[in-house]
């Protein structure tokens, strides 16, 4: 078993006792059941054609998202052989079988991460947590269902920043790098926020924006207070220590070239899109800048009001947000 699964649940409660963030709430003391994820991605393999229809009655019963209704029907069960039978998910199938053998390590991350999200929405019940392979769809790496408490992970899309299969989809090294499994905790929340509040098109202008990916990235934080900024922000460690290094002279551009308040957003885009660096920055920072402001201006906001997580999150007054952060990058 590699050495970083033996060490991670002692890491997080390292991180734990030594994070001195707000964030860090305490918990009920009393031990929960650990989340198993539910292994879709192994068990739907096992169907074969000549006993397709008897065990899909079986995998019904524990998949019910997967396999349902019709799933009985000709066309549906011949869709599924194909599936199975197609040369990517085959191979697909034995990359993940190999690269997450052990999930105990990402199911330990997931139920702390949970007993954080049922401390801030305690009426929520805990959804079921299902892998699946997904043919390398890059446009739904996680789903989170609310209407039937299911999350969704494509285990394909976690291989590593160097599976070379992500590279022949067309995808660039910047996109690569978030396929990797400690990011998949942070996906899961990403879609939990979208699920649960109306984030998509929040705010016109530039400042508007910015403050609505620190809301999001806030919200990150409340649910996985034990994992490393960089995580959470999707950068690589010397993308963060840019940003830290950077802040003033980052704001002090902002509001030096007129963007703030800019409602166009071919002007303002290129701070919010994923890409290798920022452009008219410098090459060592980071794509989604607006990420880091975000959250550092919302952060200031919280600690400067008296504001539930809930409460911030249903705020569409974005301006206000900002005005009230006092946020002053230093």
């Amino acid at each position: 078993m590699p050495i970083y699964r033996i060490l991670l649940p002692c890491v997080l409660l390292f991180l734990a006792a030594c994070q001195s963030d707000a964030l860090m709430v305490d918990l009920p003391s009393e031990a929960v059941p650990e989340l198993k994820m539910l292994r879709y991605d192994q068990e739907i393999f096992t169907v074969n054609r000549q006993n397709a229809l008897t065990q899909l009655d079986v995998l019904a019963k524990k998949y019910p998202f997967f396999i349902n209704g019709d799933y009985k029907d000709p066309a549906t069960i011949i869709g599924l052989i194909d599936y199975l039978n197609d040369t990517t998910n085959k191979e697909l199938k034995g990359k993940v079988a190999k690269h997450f053998s052990d999930l105990s390590a990402l199911e330990k991350t997931l139920t702390e991460a949970f007993r954080y999200y049922q401390h801030y929405y305690p009426e929520a019940s805990r959804p079921a947590v299902y892998t699946y392979i997904s043919g390398l769809d890059f446009e739904h790496t996680v789903d989170w269902v609310d209407s039937s408490a299911s999350v969704l992970v494509a285990l394909d899309m976690y291989l590593g920043q160097d599976f070379p299969m992500y590279y022949q989809i067309g995808l660039f090294q910047y996109q690569t790098y978030k396929l990797q499994e400690k990011f998949i905790p942070v996906d899961i929340f990403t879609q939990a926020a979208f699920a649960k509040y109306d984030l998509e098109n929040e705010g016109a202008t530039f400042i508007e924006k910015i403050i609505s990916r620190g809301k999001m990235q806030y919200f990150l934080n409340a649910m996985l207070p034990f994992v490393p900024d960089s995580t959470r922000l999707m950068y690589k460690p010397e993308q963060l220590a840019w940003c830290q290094g950077s802040e003033e002279r980052l704001w002090q551009f902002f509001v030096k070239e007129n963007l703030l308040h800019s409602t166009d957003f071919m002007l303002y885009k290129k701070y919010l899109e994923d890409r290798p660096f920022t452009s008219s920055l410098e090459q060592d920072s980071p794509g989604r800048i607006a990420d880091y402001v975000g959250a550092r201006i919302v952060r200031s906001y919280m600690q400067n009001n008296d504001v539930t997580l809930d409460q911030l999150m249903k705020d569409k007054d974005l301006l206000n947000i900002f005005q009230k952060s006092k946020y002053k990058p230093e």
